[in-house]
């Protein structure tokens, strides 16, 4: 009687001579899954490094979407006392002459505000006695939301 093959007599010489290349997909996934948390977590703890002022917080802060125009007047004020119009440092007795300018051109009468949360008030005060100074009543001022 013969038998079949029961697996035990088969020698290395009569194995298929065959390549099994196949890339285990497991740990590719693992380790793009791995990249993309690193890489979205990181940015989000990292403090982030703005040339600009800090601004102040607030739960209810609004969105200034005519600040975004070209033409917006942006006064910003940083915590060194050092006043900027636009992207330019200026002296405090150089603004109303700016404003005047740039309303002649076409501005709107609004002048924003980018105060750092840590400038002294004298320094926003004097801002707003040049600004006052020009006949302008609308000041907003930028502040940075805090979610809940």
């Amino acid at each position: 009687m013969k038998s079949g093959y029961h697996g035990w007599k088969r020698t290395a010489a009569k194995w298929p001579n065959k390549i099994y290349w196949r890339i285990d997909v497991y740990p590719f996934v693992a380790v793009n899954l791995a990249l993309l948390i690193i890489f979205m977590i990181v940015p989000g703890v990292t403090p982030r490094q703005s040339s600009g002022p800090e601004l102040p917080r607030s739960r209810y802060a609004s969105a200034m979407l005519r600040a975004v125009r070209e033409d917006a007047q942006i006064v910003s004020v940083r915590r060194d006392g050092r006043i900027f119009y636009g992207n330019t440092v200026i002296a405090v007795d150089e603004l109303p002459d700016r404003i005047r300018e740039s309303i002649k051109n076409g501005a709107d009468r609004k002048v924003y505000v980018r105060a750092d949360a840590r400038a002294r008030y004298g320094d926003i005060q004097r801002v707003l006695d040049e600004i006052s100074k020009t006949g302008i009543r609308d000041v907003c001022f930028f502040a940075e939301r805090v979610s809940l």
